[in-house]
C-alpha cells in the first residue's frame, strides 16, 4: 500500500514540478505567468486577505486552484493520512512542568502510540531527546527503563536531575547521535522513539535500527533539510528510482506550513517580510546585481524602529554603506508589492507542501519496509498542536 501511495505522489509532484520547485521569496512575478494565464488572472483578482483566507482552507484552495492545476485534486487526497488514535493514560501528578501546552499534547500522544505499538523488553531509546521529556512520560506510563541520548550536556544535566529527584528510571548519555557512540546504544530488544529528530539524525537512527534489528522504532520527523548531502539522496529504492530532485531550498518547502499565528504575529510577519524585500531590492539597485545577501534573524522590537533603521541594521551586518539619499518610503513601497507577489507565490506553493513531506516520510516508511519491518504511518495529534504531525511506526516483524 504504501509503495503505491508513494508512487502515484511522485508522479504527480513531477508533473506538476513547476508550481512549486522555486522560491516565492525570490519571485519579482509568478514564473507561470506566460504559459498559464488564466491562473495569473485568477491570482491577480485576489485580495491579500483572501490568499491568507484560502491558506487556511486548504480544501477550498484545492477545489478551486484544480481548475487550473488537475493534479492537485489526486494529491489533495493522497496526501490525507490516517489519524492514529490511541487512550492516553493518566500521568503522574507535576510530570509536565517545564512543558508547554502544545509540547504536551504532542509527548503524550507519541508516547502512549508508542507504547500501545510495542512494548520493548529491553526498554527504551529516546533518540535526540533533549530534557528527556518523552522518556519522563514513557517510564512513568510503563515502567520500562529509558536511555535517553543528547548532545547539550546541560540538556542531559537538567534531565538526569529531574529524573533523579522524581525516581525516575532514566539514564542520560551526552553524545552525538551521528557518531559512532550512537551505533554503540542501540539494541536489539528496544523500542527506540524521536520527536522532531531533524534530517541526518532521524535518518541515521533508522539506518542503524535496521543494521542492530532492532524491534521497533517510532519517530515523528522534522527538519528534511538538515542533511550533508546537497541534492536529497533516496533512501528507498523506489525513491532513488524517482526523477524529482530535491535541493534543501525544496527539503524546506514542508516546513513553511505553520501553526496557526495570532494576529499579533502574523503582522510581525507581515512587517518583516516586507522590510526585507524591501531592503532586497534597494540592496540589488545599489550593488547593480541580482545577488541576495542573506540577512541575520531580528529581534522582533527592531521593526518597531521602522524600515529605515531596519535598512542601516541590515547594512552594519552585511558592511554596506547606504548612501544619504534614499527614499525609504519608496523602496519599501516596492517591499509591499514584493510581499503580495510572494504571498500569491506561495499560495500556489501551499498545496504541494504536505504530499511533499508525505512522499519523504512514505521514503523513510518505504525503507523500513524493505528491510522486513512492518510498517505504519499516520498522524498523530492535531496540526493545531504541530503541523508536523506524521509519525512512522516501524516493527520487526516475527
Amino acid at each position: 500500500m504504501h509503495s503505491q501511495q508513494f508512487l502515484n505522489i511522485d508522479r504527480l509532484l513531477a508533473q506538476a514540478v513547476f508550481f512549486w520547485q522555486f522560491s516565492a521569496f525570490h519571485s519579482s512575478d509568478y514564473p507561470w505567468r506566460e504559459t498559464h494565464t488564466e491562473l495569473s488572472d485568477w491570482l491577480d483578482g485576489l485580495s491579500l486577505q483572501e490568499v491568507q483566507n484560502l491558506k487556511l482552507d486548504p480544501e477550498e484552495l484545492t477545489n478551486q486552484l484544480s481548475v487550473y492545476i488537475p493534479q492537485l485534486s489526486e494529491l489533495y487526497s493522497l496526501a490525507q493520512l490516517p489519524e492514529l488514535t490511541v487512550s492516553i493514560p493518566a500521568c503522574p501528578k507535576g510530570l509536565d512542568s517545564g512543558i508547554n501546552g502544545r509540547k504536551w499534547q504532542q509527548i503524550t500522544k507519541l508516547s502512549a502510540l508508542g507504547a500501545e505499538y510495542h512494548k520493548p523488553q529491553g526498554g527504551w531509546l529516546e533518540w535526540c531527546g533533549g530534557k528527556g521529556y518523552l522518556g519522563r512520560v514513557l517510564t512513568a506510563t510503563t515502567g520500562m527503563p529509558v536511555t535517553t541520548l543528547e548532545w547539550q550536556q546541560s540538556l542531559c544535566d537538567s534531565g538526569q536531575s529531574y529524573a533523579n529527584n522524581h525516581q525516575l528510571d532514566m539514564t542520560f548519555i551526552q553524545g552525538d547521535a551521528l557518531s559512532p557512540l550512537s551505533d554503540d546504544l542501540i539494541k536489539e530488544k528496544q523500542h527506540a522513539v524521536a520527536l522532531h529528530a531533524c534530517g541526518d539524525l532521524h535518518i541515521n537512527l533508522l539506518t542503524l535500527g535496521i543494521a542492530h534489528h532492532i524491534n521497533a522504532i517510532t519517530i515523528a520527523p522534522c527538519c528534511f533539510h538538515l542533511t550533508q548531502s546537497v541534492n536529497y539522496v533516496g533512501l528507498s529504492s523506489l525513491s532513488q528510482q524517482s526523477t524529482l530532485e530535491l535541493s534543501k531550498d525544496d527539503l524546506r518547502l514542508p516546513l513553511q506550513e505553520t501553526v496557526v499565528a495570532g494576529l499579533r504575529t502574523q503582522h510581525h510577519r507581515e512587517l518583516e517580510m516586507c522590510f526585507r524585500l524591501g531592503f532586497k531590492a534597494l540592496q540589488q539597485s545599489l550593488s547593480e546585481s541580482k545577488t541576495y545577501l542573506s540577512i541575520p534573524s531580528i529581534k522582533k522590537s527592531l521593526l518597531s524602529d521602522g524600515f529605515e533603521a531596519f535598512c542601516y541594521w541590515a547594512a552594519e551586518k552585511k558592511e554596506l554603506i547606504l548612501p544619504e539619499d534614499i527614499d525609504y518610503d519608496d523602496w519599501l513601497k516596492k517591499g509591499e508589492v514584493a510581499f503580495v507577489v510572494m504571498e500569491k507565490c506561495d499560495l500556489i506553493q501551499h498545496l504541494f507542501k504536505r504530499p511533499l513531506e508525505v512522499w519523504l516520510c512514505l521514503d523513510r516508511a518505504l525503507l523500513m519496509e524493505e528491510a522486513d519491518y512492518d510498517v505504519r504511518i499516520g498522524e498523530f495529534c492535531l496540526k493545531e498542536e504541530t503541523p508536523r504531525n506524521i509519525v512512522i511506526q516501524a516493527r520487526k516483524q516475527k
